[in-house]
């Protein structure tokens, strides 16, 4: 892959002193750059994988990567530097850009099962799924003894509601009308997270995880850059004022800084752990980079999602050290990658 040393526009300008003035001849750099790199990239098989320059119209692809650079430009104050791993978020986004993504689409939340080796399959799997629907409108002809369900949406980010059988006509009545909003939405339109319309949109009711009302099951999101696991970040009382994401590294050693959001101090990791870490590590092998979602209860593991831009490329590393800690994974960058026959 070319070095991009050369271009006049490489984060030597910050959004403080021009505003958006040089984003536009930023983004022609990069463009510049991209394209000269595919015609010398080693390929991959077209029956196997897609690149969002190929998938996407040129006035498209244009629009994603605009946005995805414009993101990080409005948040972090200057350009993102993609000549070298100075910045844990800014390589994310370049992996977003320009790293192929499975046909198999993985971050379809009814397909992630589908990324779990062989191996590790009695280790961990995905919640069960008792009803996925094209159509909001059918929602109320899923059969559901009654309990706890979680509705989701495949192909979207918070898309949650918490619901109990049997549901009332009037609670129907509004689940319905916030998923057809749901299956509506064009999540990743306004960031460079392209894979997303490429998934056939569904909405779905899997088990509840939660037992009672009121309990939390640990979030265990991982970090993995070329095929190793970088970073734990522990998401604990979401949605609660207590919330804490304490963070260890790929062998589960506290780390005592913040990453994305408030590190409030070091927790006893549950059982199975350990079990989540290993099938995390196994999961990731072929991603440049990707953040593996599972949930720990009573031991056993579960595989929510895959995760490749977190927080839309937008959010920045509290702590420095850890920022520096992630990049030293980032060997080599993401890579430029061209589709073959």
């Amino acid at each position: 892959m070319r070095h991009f040393d050369e271009q006049a526009f490489y984060n030597k300008r910050t959004f403080e002193a021009t505003g958006w003035t040089y984003l536009q001849e930023y983004a022609v750099d990069f463009l510049d750059w991209y394209e000269e790199c595919l015609k010398i990239a080693p390929t991959v098989p077209a029956k196997d994988w897609m690149i969002a320059h190929d998938m996407l119209t040129p006035k498209d692809f244009w629009r994603a990567m605009r946005r995805g650079i414009g993101n990080y430009f409005r948040a972090q104050g200057v350009f993102p530097d993609f000549r070298e791993a100075r910045d844990f978020t800014a390589m994310t986004l370049l992996n977003s850009i320009i790293s192929p993504m499975p046909r198999v689409n993985p971050a379809d939340k009814l397909l992630v099962g589908k990324y779990i080796p062989k191996g590790v399959r009695s280790k961990i799997r995905p919640p069960k799924v008792f009803a996925a629907f094209s159509d909001a409108d059918d929602l109320d002809k899923a059969a559901l003894e009654p309990g706890h369900y979680v509705i989701k949406s495949n192909h979207g980010s918070s898309h949650v509601i918490r619901a109990k059988a049997p549901i009332s006509d009037v609670d129907m009545a509004a689940y319905k009308a916030t998923c057809a909003k749901w299956i509506a939405g064009d999540h990743g339109k306004f960031s460079s997270q392209w894979w997303y319309q490429f998934i056939d949109r569904k909405v779905f009711i899997e088990e509840d995880l939660c037992r009672e009302e009121g309990e939390i099951v640990p979030d265990f999101r991982f970090h993995c850059i070329n095929g190793k696991v970088a970073l734990l970040q522990l998401d604990l009382g979401l949605g609660t004022d207590a919330r804490n994401n304490p963070v260890f590294d790929g062998d589960l050693n506290y780390m005592p800084h913040d990453f994305l959001r408030a590190n409030k101090g070091e927790v006893d990791l549950p059982e199975g752990a350990e079990a989540a870490r290993k099938a995390a590590a196994a999961i990731c092998k072929k991603f440049p980079y990707v953040r593996v979602d599972t949930y720990v209860r009573d031991g056993e593991v579960f595989l929510g999602e895959l995760t490749f831009l977190p927080n839309s490329g937008r959010r920045r590393i509290q702590s420095d050290e850890l920022n520096e800690y992630l990049c030293g994974f980032f060997d080599p960058i993401p890579q430029v990658v061209a589709i073959g026959a």
